[in-house]
């Protein structure tokens, strides 16, 4: 092992340790270990290091530590050689060979025992808990997402000089799974663990805080998790709030406390800055807020949700014929199989009239009609982004006797204290600065406690020679599908944002004004290095606008990565604030719009307009065309024939999942948990299926095919889901097939349309106010080495032959 010396860290003096504190170089990553007394904390992170591997608990590292300041010994170390350590995998061979001798001798259950307690040992000494719950979560996620992509992970090189940061995450659309995601991308290409902000609320449940408390998490009491309604109405004038009907201010309020008022137009909220009498506030600000969220258009109508009563009545009602006919034509050897089987029909045909009535569609939407979740608008979106502002928004009186509800003062300072110590033992924080979930394609307004978390952590520091680096680095989540399973998801990391230590010591010994400043300039900052690598319009129409601007500029023949999209999308999208005034993109973006309704209308992909070339309707080519359709009929088939079994089986779990997940997101009335309720239940129901399945067999067809289902069953699954993948790319391809051989004027007025619009998009790009000219150089970099394509290139390639399907 590699040993060198190391400084004292920041949180440490130098009489702290007796002994000079020493690092070790192992398993391809470096880190800084840290001993005083029996304590061990870990900074810094190497590259691609292991994804949990922080603090140098597990393996090689434990075993140094032990043997440097008389630590712990491990459970190995108490029973085994130590050599055991160096040569672990002799503990596995002679568990397996313990196992299989004693078998022999008549004793299997005895060699059971005893070769499980050797790798229980091995687990307990090499595997952390936090590895294995990482490790869980992160296969989870890997089975949620069909891809999980990670852009600019080039500025997080930056991050191997050991510092500490701050990931500050954006936008939190997707509750519990999008720390999962940031984690999994910071662990895979930095090799740190992030210790998120959790809310206090969950760290107290029973299972979600046992998860929490694994994860290293930081709890936080949120006064919006403490808000009750208050008694009585109000009004407002300026910073003055008057109490009408029996409030008791002087009861309920205090100094620090906030009061919330909801209106029509969305939420209000002040701080208190006096409480006079029961009838009279004094507000630090007048009271302000923001409008209501805009929704995206793929949310759900809550009230078409049907009740887990009225769907396990409609279940029941679908189930019973199958179950009084069926099991009385099989023998009674398959009764329980049969059993099985109508349930697992019943539950598929009650999840089909379940999705219709939630999504509205009719039989005609459904399999050849515009769907009701995508509607165009009437007027172009465009002109909403320069809609005037509510003035109500902006902080006016109040006249009209108005509800409300307020939230109690929090003394944050010991959460305070413990992320500036873990910042300062060169830890990695994360936090959503949004403050909570939403459905928005905006980003809300950043809250100010990731600005107090750096500063004060920097200002700690003041005096010392070496102070440790601090960095924030902003992080965008851009979701595809948000909570769709199989859907693809791209985290884009920004550069890391450094503060000058004349700002944190302006905060420190300030004035209010002047610290307020501080917390301002440090939140302009994040704020715009979060706008970098996000994707946000006014609303999800446009976002698909920006999505289809991207396709047709990008050279044909090529694919490119998600990483890739998202870049070039973001860019389309931060550029046109700089360019919307220019006629002619209003035109293009009205194009596009009435682009996107034909495609919706007609069934098809962009990327199979591209394949719809004038020589293709010629009478020749219409054979071809025929014979095309048809060998790929011959292929569903046969993808069919190995996918409807498994969907069948898996039915009752889609059934559930549905219903759980969207009356949760009716109860809070936000999509952002629908995710987070399918990932939380599907391993439960899962395993519970699974265990139905292997009694059913065992019962059915004896011991044997039902071990061979219990271990071979998943391993089936999973190809399952990816042959259903390609199952439904050939079904979109046939849409466009029958599309063409049913109206060929159809098919080659889409591809004008597609064509000229391409051919203009280019144009407007080769004008000295460039469309792209927001996409930072690194990025042109990156694409150029992944050969992608180059952006000065202007290729006319009309071919079409080697197009292939997005990523998206």
């Amino acid at each position: 092992q590699h040993q060198r010396e190391l400084p004292h860290p920041p949180s440490l003096s130098p009489a702290s340790s007796s002994a000079p504190l020493r690092g070790v170089r192992f398993r391809g990553a470096c880190k800084r270990l840290y001993i005083s007394g029996e304590r061990m904390t870990g900074g810094g992170g190497g590259r691609k290091a292991s994804p949990m591997l922080q603090h140098a608990q597990p393996g090689m590292g434990r075993s140094f530590v032990a043997r440097q300041k008389g630590a712990k010994e491990s459970v190995l170390g108490q029973l085994f050689h130590p050599a055991v350590h160096k040569y672990s995998f002799l503990l596995l061979t002679s568990a397996v060979g313990i196992d299989i001798v004693i078998s022999r001798m008549g004793m299997p259950y005895v060699g059971q025992i005893v070769s499980s307690f050797m790798v229980v040992c091995y687990l307990l000494d090499f595997i952390s808990i936090r590895r294995a719950v990482c490790a869980w979560w992160s296969a989870i996620m890997d089975i949620f997402f069909k891809e999980i992509s990670a852009g600019g992970t080039h500025r997080l090189e930056a991050l191997n000089d050991g510092r500490a940061v701050i990931f500050a995450c954006a936008p939190h659309v997707n509750q519990f799974i999008d720390p999962l995601i940031v984690m999994k991308a910071v662990a895979e290409n930095a090799g740190r663990h992030v210790s998120w902000m959790t809310a206090q609320k969950t760290y107290d449940r029973k299972y979600l805080g046992m998860f929490a408390r694994a994860l290293k998490t930081i709890p936080v009491m949120r006064p919006d998790d403490m808000e009750r309604k208050g008694e009585g109405f109000v009004t407002a004038s300026g910073t003055k709030v008057y109490g009408h009907a029996g409030t008791r201010f002087t009861k309920d309020f205090e100094k620090g406390c906030v009061i919330v008022v909801k209106t029509k137009t969305g939420k209000k909220t002040a701080k208190v800055a006096k409480v006079v009498d029961d009838y009279t506030l004094e507000l630090a600000a007048p009271l302000k807020g923001r409008g209501k969220e805009a929704v995206k258009s793929d949310t759900i109508h809550f009230e078409r949700v049907l009740s887990p009563l009225a769907t396990f009545l409609l279940l029941a009602l679908v189930t019973a014929p199958l179950l009084l006919l069926l099991p009385h034509l099989l023998p009674q050897r398959f009764a329980f199989a049969g059993c099985v089987c109508c349930c697992c029909v019943g539950s598929a045909v009650t999840n089909l009239i379940y999705t219709l009535r939630r999504d509205g569609l009719s039989g005609k939407e459904l399999f050849g009609g515009t769907p009701a979740t995508f509607r165009t608008p009437s007027t172009p979106t465009i002109a909403a982004i320069d809609a005037p502002v509510d003035p109500e928004d902006m902080g006016d009186d109040m006249t009209d006797k108005t509800p409300y509800s307020l939230q109690p003062f929090v003394d944050q300072s010991a959460m305070f204290d413990q992320v500036t110590e873990s910042l300062l033992r060169g830890g990695t924080i994360g936090i959503f600065p949004e403050g909570g979930t939403h459905d928005g394609t905006q980003l809300l307004p950043l809250k100010w406690g990731i600005s107090v978390m750096l500063l004060g952590a920097m200002a700690k520091q003041e005096g010392l020679e070496k102070p440790i680096k601090i960095s924030v680095v902003p992080v965008g989540l851009n979701y595809f599908a948000p909570h769709k399973f199989r859907s693809t998801v791209s985290v884009d990391f920004g550069d890391p944002i450094e503060v000058h230590q004349d700002l944190a010591l302006q905060w420190k010994n300030g004035t209010k004004e002047q610290k307020a400043e501080a917390n301002a300039a440090v939140m302009e900052l994040i704020m715009a290095g979060v706008n970098s690598c996000t994707l946000q319009a006014n609303d999800m129409n446009t976002l698909e606008v920006f999505r289809t601007i991207r396709r047709l500029w990008a050279p044909s023949g090529v694919r490119l990565s998600v990483a890739d999209n998202v870049a070039l999308t973001q860019g389309f999208a931060s550029g046109f604030d700089r360019v919307k005034g220019d006629p002619k993109v209003k035109e293009i973006m009205e194009r596009c719009y009435k682009y996107n309704s034909l495609l919706s209308t007609y069934r098809v992909q962009d990327h199979h307009v591209q394949r719809f070339r004038q020589h293709a309707f010629s009478n020749k080519d219409r054979i071809t065309l025929i014979r095309k359709t048809i060998v790929r009929m011959v292929m569903l088939v046969l993808f069919g024939a190995f996918i409807v079994p498994w969907a069948l089986i898996g039915a009752p779990v889609g059934l559930f999942l549905s219903v759980i997940s969207d009356q949760k997101a009716k109860e809070v009335q936000k999509m952002s948990v629908k995710g987070t309720w399918k990932i939380l239940m599907a391993p439960i129901v899962l395993s519970l299926l699974h265990g139905v399945c292997v009694a059913c067999i065992s019962s059915t067809f004896g011991e044997v095919p039902s071990l061979l289902w219990f271990f071979f069953a998943p391993v089936g699954a999973v190809y399952a889901i990816f042959a259903a993948e390609d199952g439904v790319r050939l079904v979109k391809s046939l849409n466009a097939l029958t599309l063409l051989l049913g109206n060929r004027n159809i098919g080659q007025q889409l591809f004008e349309m597609r064509e000229g619009l391409k051919k203009d998009i280019r144009a407007i790009n080769k004008t000295k106010n460039n469309w792209l000219d927001n996409l930072d150089v690194p990025t042109r970099q990156r694409l150029e080495q992944r050969q992608s394509f180059t952006l000065e290139e202007d290729p006319e390639d009309s071919s079409f032959s080697k197009v292939e399907k997005p990523s998206d």
